[in-house]
């Protein structure tokens, strides 16, 4: 009986000519609000260029350092017998991230920071309950930046909370809530890249 060959990796190929282009460096500029969080699973833009559908809360203000999109991997690497060399080297988990400072305080950005229900709201003020004895909250996460060229879209359908950085509370700055969010698997999904014209 004929042995199964083991997968192989995928090999895609260049299509298209490459060469140096300025107009394909982007500058990462906020385009609008450029920060958004919705419920899970809630649709994002189908495009760079519409606006973003209903669902999709701003979240505000957040420092000048911008977003930071992350991948990370750990793998494992099949070495034969015969050698010191890897034959392959196996990705066996990834993670994808987004991680940002946000400075504006409210009822939405203080209930992501310490990953509690959203309350209500009355007149600006609001009473948070951080609790312990509750599941991790689900959300979508996306973020819109935009030069003169093109516009790039990045969209978590599913994440959480993996991270939140200290509040440092400090006289004459604001006051920063740095929040890491984790894409977590859809049917095979991560993110969706849109990059296309900015308007």
């Amino acid at each position: 009986m004929p042995v199964a060959a083991p997968d192989a990796p995928t090999v895609e190929p260049l299509v298209g000519t490459y060469a140096l282009d300025p107009t394909q460096v982007t500058v990462g500029n906020n385009k609008g609000p450029g920060l958004y969080l919705a419920a899970a699973g809630t649709a994002g833009p189908a495009d760079t260029i519409v606006a973003w559908p209903a669902g999709w809360n701003i979240l505000g203000y957040a420092s000048d350092d911008g977003a930071t999109l992350g991948s990370s991997t750990d793998t494992n690497e099949i070495v034969p017998w015969q050698s010191i060399v890897p034959l392959l080297t196996v990705v066996t988990k990834r993670l994808v991230t987004m991680k940002f400072v946000l400075w504006q305080i409210n009822e939405l950005t203080m209930a992501l920071y310490f990953d509690a229900d959203v309350p209500t709201a009355t007149a600006g003020a609001f009473s948070l309950d951080v609790r312990s004895d509750k599941p991790q909250h689900l959300y979508a996460v996306g973020i819109d930046v935009a030069d003169i060229n093109h516009c790039l879209r990045v969209v978590f359908p599913r994440a959480n909370l993996t991270d939140a950085g200290d509040m440092q509370i400090k006289r004459g700055e604001a006051v920063p809530m740095e929040v890491t969010l984790t894409a977590l698997d859809t049917a095979g999904s991560l993110a969706k890249v849109l990059y296309g014209p900015p308007a």
